[in-house]
C-alpha cells in the first residue's frame, strides 16, 4: 500500500509504504509526484516504509523507467524505515538522485520531518 499526502502550499511530500507495492499504486504516485513537481518545482520527500513486504516485477520496472527520472528532481530525500537493509542501501541513491538523502528509524519520524522542513 502507498499513501501519498501533500499540501498546494508546500514543497513536501511524504510518501508512506506499507506492505506490498503494485504497479497500479506505484503508476499513481508517480503520477501524483510528477503534478507536484510541476506545480511546486523544488520538492522534498519524505518516505516512511514499515512492514515492506515487496514489490511487484511490473512496478520495478515502473520504478526504474518512470520514478528513477523523477527522482533527480528532488533536492532532499528523508527515509524513515523499519528494516536495516533500507539504512544500509543509502549509499545506492547517489546513483538515482542528486538530492541529499538522510535516513532515519521508525522511531525517529519526527526529526525527519523537521529535517526535511529544513
Amino acid at each position: 500500500m502507498i499513501l501519498y499526502q501533500s499540501a498546494p502550499d508546500s514543497p513536501v511530500v511524504e510518501i508512506s509504504v506499507e506492505g506490498k507495492i503494485t504497479d497500479r499504486e506505484l503508476r499513481a504516485t508517480i503520477e501524483r509526484m510528477r503534478d507536484d513537481l510541476e506545480r511546486n518545482g523544488k520538492t522534498r520527500v519524505l518516505e516512511h516504509i514499515e512492514h515492506f513486504s515487496g514489490i511487484e516485477p511490473k512496478a520495478l520496472w515502473t520504478d526504474l523507467t518512470l520514478g528513477v527520472p523523477l527522482a533527480r528532481k528532488i533536492t532532499r530525500a528523508a527515509v524513515v524505515a523499519d528494516a536495516g537493509w533500507v539504512h544500509a542501501s543509502m549509499h545506492l541513491a547517489r546513483f538515482f538522485t542528486k538530492a541529499e538523502v538522510k535516513a532515519f528509524r521508525v522511531d525517529e519520524l519526527e526529526q525527519a520531518r523537521a529535517w526535511i522542513n529544513a
